[in-house]
């Protein structure tokens, strides 16, 4: 599966479908327009260039977004060098879904985890039931 910017600079590709999607309410998802499918990094294609962004407003990000050059459409998330977990670093990409036609992604669950009330430590509350795409409900 093969999506795009709105520009069809950079383009991404995946070789499945995501077990499930984030569409988190945080700043950084909520304002980049991120609704995130994650891979392992080998599972994970890119082309075109891309700018890339850490946020300033925590100590530690997790995460580097990365955004075409052309139209600024977010595309994916690497994890940053620093961040691992208790086995060293993290193998994880997160796709922007929303660059991939929804027809494609029919059948996927489409979580709402609740970001923004997240504190950061242990698991996080879902903010409103998940729905799956192509089951009659809007995503």
């Amino acid at each position: 599966m093969t999506g795009t910017c709105l520009c069809g600079a950079v383009s991404v590709t995946i070789d499945t479908k995501p077990d499930f999607i984030h569409d988190c309410n945080c700043d950084l998802c909520r304002k980049s327009g991120g609704a995130w499918g994650y891979f392992s990094a080998s599972r994970v294609g890119t082309d075109g260039s891309t700018s890339s962004l850490m946020r300033a407003d925590k100590a530690d990000p997790a995460a580097e977004v990365h955004s075409c050059r052309s139209c600024s459409a977010t595309t994916h998330f690497t994890m940053a060098k620093s961040f691992t977990d208790r086995h060293g670093p993290i193998d994880m990409v997160g796709v922007n879904m929303r660059l991939f036609n929804p027809a494609e992604l029919k059948g996927v669950e489409v979580r709402f985890p609740d970001g923004r009330g997240w504190s950061g430590e242990g698991a996080f509350e879902y903010r409103r039931p998940a729905v799956t795409i192509g089951a009659g409900a809007d995503w």
